[in-house]
């Protein structure tokens, strides 16, 4: 068939029907000068590019000043001709290209005959000359060849400067971490000083986010990773969406050769190191993990048609440790005096002379009468296990077992149609089924008929099944050689279906133990949260079932103009986001015990009894939310940009950008979803009483300027820097995107408890009812916790910055090292409008909402005023992999701060700052600073055997001693910082933090039994109990956990059938030296276990082996 014009502007008029497009940039570039030997400009040469690869040939003109560019190059190696009529052709082989890499290659011709040919061999263009881009390219070899807990790609995006992340906790699998749905954990990165939601993973090109949470969708096996680039600073105006990283990933395509795999890896708990923390006399749990698959690519058509396609497949079953604390036997009667002295709320009485305001009297003998029980948590105590040891925490352990698999799969096709015309698809898909178990083995509960799955909240036991689809088109079109388009057309799916464990419909179990209203929502059929602090949880697993299902649309376009030193590039991207999400978070209700309504109300030291207040169920905080509807969210992100790369000379080079982005107001298909207004104290439902955006105004203001400049010193030497503005995606898993999940959608029912009241609420008196659901009572009078965000909120961006300088250095090295700065603006976050005001008795009335509306209680604001400083020195020593040997050794000095942490995090480092009224002072260290990151990864082939530099003369000298390879990854690296807390509300308004006396830092002695100064309340002791109902002065992140020290290593053994076939033997080692890394310290001042630290942020040494066929 042949191609006309016509047909390629149908073709791209249907790549651009779509109603929302995407684009980013994969491909990879040439450009240099051609001059004679006098150095002046040769114009009308003719450039010809060929790929070694396919046979795949581009062309281009020299222009006026000499220069060309050939643009849209898929990463591979490549020949080069320059023809030009009275000059002597030359021909350079040995060129390599990159993903998303500009790489400069001059051509210096002499006088001669044409049909006179020169041959060079190319060296590996080393310098970035022609942009101010910073990022780190991990190629094939490393991505093939360095140790790889579980095969994730992502872990090798730390090894460049200014890169923290995954691997510094939960690390391996896609699906580790707390829940088996949360992706986050497995592409987690920190890049220079932007959030881990600020990052934007791509496939050849296509967007391979997940939106709520922006993490990866899909992880291609390495066996399909051609290479791939992470960018962390001042990209072209191509590229948008994000201010953090953007991973780029490249799959191998086919190509005339015929190129195969098989393997498999696995790991067994024998190999494996024990647990820090674990007696040395307890089993090791069991652990078993197969990772297996292959893969084979080749030509249909001889230089025209080329196939690639693999499969993996994962096989883990685990032993999961749960260290539970449960009540005592004593406790089970109501007898309390192995702990402290507990009081009776229901004795509770005003005196003014009494430091709160209330005094009570103690119960005899540390006993609750059987008679003060309830009807419920009397039921439910006994139905935790015995304890197995003595002592009263940590007296219980579990090793239930979870099971994990997945299938994956890549095909891709490339297609070279005729020398102006190229095409390659490419489908991927991958399928994960994880059951996860609960903390305790099911049992008999009095009242319900048959055994029953009960456990700690946060276990999220359950069945799991995700379907991730990632696909592409892409054509690249060269209209004339001065003139070249790519259009690309992108589609990317995540299915997740996540149901709790145990759960049968219509069971009801909760209204059968006697909760009244505890399954009054779709969904909703099980026993009710019951979560004791300090004790294991007895309830059902929160925030389940799920259903989640995200398509993205991404189409896109570019055209590359070439005119004179110009490179002008422009296009248009966006993408179309359609994002369904089911959640009950506590449908089945949450009832939380503290010792809050058993202590003494004028004692600033430890009184009171959690599980006495859960025998009485007098909980200090009821809550129950669930939705209604099955929501249908739609955005489209738009962006259009200019790029011009001026080579103003052969050594200068400026790289100026404007791109414009627009996302639109994310809307409900229906108008289910509402918006509550903290002005007026109403709430505003889409279609209702406002617009489909619930009031929210769009953001147009959104212009990006890109400035960059580069400028070749002399040979060998770079200097380059620049200046850029970028936005980031708004909103993510913030209150943005859940505000179907609230009134009249998804009631929210929070009791407002009073902890003077001596007649509380008590768990057998039950759950509220549903209020009214009609809107007209709804949006003037709301009850319960609200959902808000800002009209005015925008989307944050991200001013960069560096300065680099390069220097190549002999053998192959090149040393950079510069300053990088990130400056973030109007970053999203939430915090709790109406939290109430400090003070004494109900805290309806502190509430900053109370006179517009009364019957709110809690209101998660969203707002986007956040503000972010990131200063970094950062150095490399790179040697890419030639001759046996390649490495790169980065190191990183800097500073993060912020004064709004994530708007989906949690905890000290969570969403809540202390006070709301004086927000900025929790100005203080990113949660993900460390100061000091130095990584060192290598690749080296042992230089003995056949085929290497000292061949052996015997076979059997060869079979033991030759073919061996080594790998390595060292991590070394300061701790990241924690928040202080203080073990009791003093403000009665929330948490609190303690009063910092003195610095709180150990100079010596530290460790897992004492990481800081706990000292407390007693004289000369660095923290204290605030003023009653004041907050403390603590800061935000003013002290910093324990860095990281590890090694991971591998060793290879290659047995050579052929010059074809090859069988590889790997054992692979991570944390060689079993070294702790240990995890943050407990930081609850007051509490027994302050200043300890219990668990590891990394693992103890484990072991993986594996056999790879290949040829």
């Amino acid at each position: 068939m042949k191609l006309t014009f016509s047909t390629s502007s149908r073709v791209l008029t249907f790549l651009l029907a779509s109603t929302g497009l995407v684009f980013g940039q994969a491909n990879s570039q040439l450009t240099g000068q051609v001059s004679d030997k006098s150095g002046a400009a040769v114009a009308g040469a003719e450039v010809t590019v060929t790929s070694v690869q396919t046979g795949n040939e581009r062309k281009a003109m020299t222009t006026e000043t000499g220069a060309y560019t050939l643009p849209f190059l898929a990463p591979g190696d490549y020949t080069m001709t320059v023809v030009k009529q009275g000059f002597r052709q030359v021909k350079r082989e040995g060129i390599r290209l990159e993903v998303n890499q500009t790489a400069r290659v001059d051509f210096s011709l002499e006088v001669g005959q044409v049909s006179e040919s020169i041959d060079v061999s190319a060296t590996l263009p080393l310098l970035d000359s022609d942009t101010s881009s910073i990022g780190q390219v991990i190629e094939t070899k490393a991505i093939q060849d360095l140790p790889l807990n579980g095969r994730n790609f992502v872990q090798l995006a730390i090894l460049g400067p200014g890169v923290t992340g995954v691997g510094y906790g939960a690390r391996g699998t896609i699906m580790s971490g707390t829940r088996p749905d949360d992706l986050r954990p497995g592409s987690e990165l920190f890049a220079n000083g932007n959030r881990e939601g600020s990052n934007n993973f791509l496939i050849d090109g296509a967007d391979n986010n997940e939106r709520l949470t922006l993490a990866i969708v899909l992880r291609p096996s390495v066996e399909a990773v051609r290479e791939f680039k992470i960018q962390t600073n001042m990209f072209a105006a191509d590229q948008g969406r994000n201010a953090g990283a953007t991973v780029n990933v490249i799959t191998k395509s086919g190509s005339n050769e015929w190129h195969g795999s098989a393997y498999e890896f696995f790991r067994n708990d024998k190999f494996d190191a024990r647990n820090y923390f674990s007696p040395s006399t307890a089993p090791k749990p069991a652990f078993r993990q197969n990772q297996f698959g292959a893969s084979f690519g080749g030509r249909i058509v001889p230089n025209k048609l080329f196939f690639f396609g693999n499969y993996e497949g994962f096989r883990r079953r685990q032993e999961r440790t749960f260290v539970n604390t449960v009540p005592t036997a004593l406790m089970r009667t109501g007898n309390f005096s192995e702990t402290r002295d507990i009081f009776d709320p229901a004795t509770t009485r005003a005196d003014a002379a009494a430091r709160s305001g209330f005094v009570r009297t103690p119960f005899a003998n540390r006993t609750v009468p059987a008679s003060r029980f309830d009807s419920i948590t009397r039921r439910l105590i006994n139905a935790y296990p015995a304890p197995q040891t003595a002592g009263l925490v940590n007296n219980h352990v579990t090793n239930p077992k979870e099971k994990q698999r997945w299938n994956q799969g890549d095909v891709r096709v490339d297609w070279n149609w005729n020398p102006n015309n190229t095409v390659f698809g490419r489908f991927s898909r991958q399928d994960t089924v994880t059951t996860r178990p609960s903390n305790f083995a099911p049992t008999t509960v009095e009242g319900l008929s048959g055994p029953v799955t009960l456990g700690n909240e946060d276990t999220f036991a359950g069945d799991s099944t995700l379907k991730a689809y990632n696909s592409v088109l892409n054509w690249i079109r060269t209209i004339s050689p001065s003139f070249i388009m790519e259009a690309k057309m992108g589609f990317n799916r995540f299915n997740l279906v996540f149901l709790q464990e145990g759960a049968t419909p219509g069971a009801q179990l909760g209204e059968k133990l006697g909760v009244r209203g505890s399954n009054q929502g779709p969904q909703s059929d099980g026993i009710p949260i019951v979560s004791p602090a300090g004790y294991s949880g007895i309830g059902q697993t929160r925030s389940l079932p799920i259903y989640r299902i995200e398509n993205t649309f991404h189409p896109g376009v570019n055209f590359t103009k070439l005119s004179g030193a110009h490179s002008i590039k422009f296009g248009y991207e966006a993408r179309r986001r359609q994002v369904t999400q089911y959640q009950t978070n506590r449908g089945n209700g949450r009832f939380n015990f503290g010792r809050t309504f058993t202590d003494d109300p004028n004692n600033t030291g430890p009184t009171g009894e959690t599980m006495a207040a859960f025998i009485m169920g007098t909980a200090n905080f009821i809550e129950q939310d669930f939705t209604l509807v099955f929501p249908g969210l739609r955005v489209t992100e738009h962006g259009g940009y200019i790029q011009d790369d001026w080579k103003v000379s052969d050594k200068l080079t400026l790289n100026l950008g404007l791109r414009y982005e627009y996302d639109t107001r994310v809307t409900e298909v229906a108008n289910r979803w509402t918006n509550f207004d903290v002005v007026t104290g109403k709430l505003l439902i889409a279609g209702f009483n406002t617009d489909a955006a619930t009031g929210i105004k769009p953001d147009r203001n959104n212009f990006a300027p890109r400035f960059g400049w580069a400028y070749r010193v002399r040979t060998g030497t770079v200097i380059r820097g620049g200046y850029g503005i970028f936005y980031n995606p708004a909103g993510s898993e913030s209150v943005l995107m859940r505000r179907h999940r609230q009134l009249p959608f998804g009631p929210i029912l929070t009791e407002d408890i009073n902890q003077f009241n001596p007649a509380p609420r008590r768990m057998q008196d039950g759950l509220r009812p549903i209020p009214v659901l009609d809107p007209n009572v709804v949006a003037n009078n709301p009850v319960g916790s609200m959902l808000s965000v800002n009209p005015d909120f925008k989307s944050g961006y991200a001013q960069q910055l560096n300065l680099q300088i390069q220097q190549q250095l002999p053998s192959s090295l090149v040393f950079k090292i510069g300053y990088v700065g990130n400056l973030g603006r109007r970053l999203d976050t939430s915090y709790n409008f109406n939290q109430p005001d400090p003070g004494p008795g109900a805290p309806g009335p502190r509430r900053p909402l109370f006179r517009i509306a009364p019957n709110v209680v809690n209101a998660d604001y969203n707002v986007s005023d956040g503000l972010s400083a990131y200063h970094s020195l950062q150095a490399t020593v790179e040697r890419r992999f030639s001759n046996g040997l390649g490495f790169l050794s980065a190191y990183t000095w800097a500073k993060s701060i912020d004064t709004v942490p994530n708007a989906f995090g949690g905890g000290d480092n969570g969403p809540i700052p202390q006070d709301i009224r004086y927000r900025r002072v929790d100005r203080g260290l990113s949660g993900f600073d460390i100061a000091h990151r130095f990584t060192h990864s290598m690749n080296y082939s042992i230089p003995f055997g056949q085929g290497r530099k000292f061949a052996f003369g015997s076979k059997a000298a060869n079979l033991a001693l030759g073919g061996w390879d080594t790998n390595v990854i060292v991590t070394m690296q300061g701790g990241i910082p924690f928040t202080p807390t203080l073990n009791t509300a003093v403000s009665n308004a929330g948490g609190s933090r303690p009063d910092r006396l003195g610095n709180g830092k150990l100079e010596s002695g530290r460790g897992p039994a004492r990481w800081f100064d706990t000292s407390f309340n007693t004289a000369g002791a660095v923290w204290g109990v605030p003023q009653q109902f004041t907050y403390g002065n603590g800061g935000r992140n003013i002290l910093r956990g324990p860095g990281r020290v590890n090694f991971d290593w591998s060793v290879f053994k290659d047995f050579d059938f052929n010059e074809k076939w090859k069988l590889q033997f790997r054992a692979e080692l991570f944390n060689l030296f079993n070294t702790p890394q240990f995890s943050q310290p407990n930081a609850a001042i007051g509490s027994p276990a302050a200043g300890t630290i219990t668990g590891l942020a990394g693992i103890p040494r484990q072991v993986q082996f594996g056999l790879r066929l290949q040829f």
